[in-house]
């Protein structure tokens, strides 16, 4: 009996709910809850793959110029060349000296610049495999067989140094182009990106402006130069470069009167003189960014010697010899020497003569430059290269360094006194100061002191030391 009347109103409250959910009203409501529940699973939906879409656009493109970055390239890569269905070439594209058109135009006019390139690079593969690896360094995936007598090359060239006319400003630009060509079913990035790159470098290295095809004989050339180059780079982005100050001597007072900067290196606790790492660099067309960092450097050292009395008639500065080609350097001098309130005429630019007959013209230039703007100009390793003799008979420099390979040992050496004697009579008749570098013992120093040079410089005196150690021994006492 108590199940049967169980049953029965369980029967009952079923009926009535099944009579309130036929309910117009009822009916209504729950549609429209259907109806929300169905439209805020799109929105979510809708929003999930906006905030991805957004991620992968944040991810794989690059901010300023739209295109696709190196990451994308990387993990699409194989895919991407997949997709040609047919043999491809990578073509790893620098701008030549981008970073004189940042410091000479600004960031905001450098920018522009990018974006328009990128624009003509999209312009010039119909597929639409361009990318931006980092800063002034692009790639573009084409087929091989369009470019079998070069006919892309011209194409790409063409296109991408036609002036660019920006905000009132018309900048004309040279590229740098390394091809590889991939001939692998598979191809691994890093050595497809790796060859190409060397590839690059070396039309760099022949004088930039032109493509280089990857071959093994640039393989053979590059083994040891591309670690040495990956060594530099860590170098510079972890700040194992810094400076040293070696006093250079009155030879008449025996007064420090000036100091040179001298590059040093501080890798795996060990500090060394980077010069096969500087002859790399030139090959890599890197030692551009070592000579910035050894001009800012120096002229910052300048700036705190003078702040706390050191008193200096000059400063030496190394720089490369191909710095000659690069036509917005002396503007970046003055720029820097007007950040750091230095007076030209107290900086010396040193650099090694060229030993080509080609080069004079350029470098007399270079030099005429220099000495417009209030630079004083030196001369390394005078009388061992190619034009010496025209360079005093044209009075284009201020001092010359005989190289100290005329001088160690000299007190024993007739015919290297006889040639440094020569050297510094020649430089008196063009009124040229001399400074006379490797000076180690008092024997050579007795012979050269009677040839009298105007300077004097070598570990008999001095061994170069750190900003820290020039301010302790030669500040004045009231600083």
């Amino acid at each position: 009996m108590a199940l049967f009347t169980h049953n029965y109103l369980a029967s009952t409250h079923v009926a009535q709910l099944i009579e309130i959910l036929a309910q117009p009203w009822v009916v209504l409501i729950m549609s429209l809850a259907i109806v929300m529940i169905a439209i805020w699973f799109l929105v979510y939906i809708r929003y999930k793959r906006k905030t991805f879409s957004l991620y992968e656009n944040m991810l794989y493109n690059d901010e300023l110029t739209g295109l696709k970055n190196s990451l994308y390239l990387k993990q699409n890569f194989n895919n991407i060349v997949l997709s040609f269905d047919n043999a491809v070439s990578l073509y790893y594209i620098n701008i030549d000296n981008f970073k004189n058109y940042n410091d000479i135009f600004g960031h905001h006019l450098a920018n522009i610049l990018l974006k328009t390139f990128a624009e003509r690079l999209l312009n010039v593969t119909k597929y639409s495999a361009a990318y931006r690896v980092h800063s002034d360094h692009f790639l573009i995936i084409n087929r091989t067989s369009e470019d079998k007598e070069f006919d892309f090359r011209d194409k790409l060239f063409n296109t991408l140094e036609q002036p660019y006319f920006i905000d009132k400003h018309e900048m004309k630009l040279t590229i740098s182009v390394g091809r590889y060509d991939i001939t692998q079913v598979t191809p691994h990035y890093d050595d497809t990106i790796l060859k190409s790159e060397l590839a690059l470098q070396e039309a760099k290295r022949l004088g930039k402006d032109q493509m280089l095809v990857y071959s093994e004989n640039i393989k053979n050339r590059f083994a040891k130069a591309f670690e040495t180059f990956a060594l530099i780079k860590e170098a510079l982005e972890n700040d194992y470069f810094f400076l040293e100050y070696q006093p250079i001597i009155d030879a008449k007072t025996l007064r420090p009167v000036g100091l040179e900067a001298l590059l040093r290196i501080d890798y795996k606790n060990k500090t060394y003189t980077p010069i096969e790492l500087l002859e790399y660099a030139e090959q890599f067309f890197i030692i551009d960014d070592i000579d910035l960092f050894v001009i800012d450097e120096s002229l910052k050292a300048m700036k705190t010697f003078k702040q706390m009395g050191v008193e200096l008639e000059f400063l030496s500065i190394n720089i490369s010899a191909s710095e000659m080609r690069n036509k917005y350097f002396v503007e970046l001098l003055v720029n820097q020497t007007t950040k750091y309130d230095i007076d030209p005429e107290t900086i010396v630019i040193e650099f090694t003569e060229t030993h080509s007959p080609e080069t004079v013209e350029l470098e007399a230039k270079f030099v005429k430059d220099l000495r417009d703007n209030g630079f004083k100009v030196a001369m390394d390793d005078f009388g061992s290269g190619y034009a010496a003799l025209i360079r005093l008979s044209q009075n284009i420099i201020d001092k010359v360094k005989i190289d100290k390979s005329f001088v160690i040992d000299i007190a024993q050496n007739k015919q290297n006194q006889e040639i440094v004697k020569t050297m510094i009579s020649l430089a008196k008749v063009f009124n040229l100061d001399t400074i006379v570098e490797g000076v180690e013992n008092v024997e050579d120093y007795e012979v050269i002191k009677l040839l009298e040079p105007t300077y004097l410089q070598g570990f008999l005196y001095h061994k170069p030391y750190t900003k820290e150690k020039i301010i302790e021994m030669f500040a004045t006492p009231n600083n």
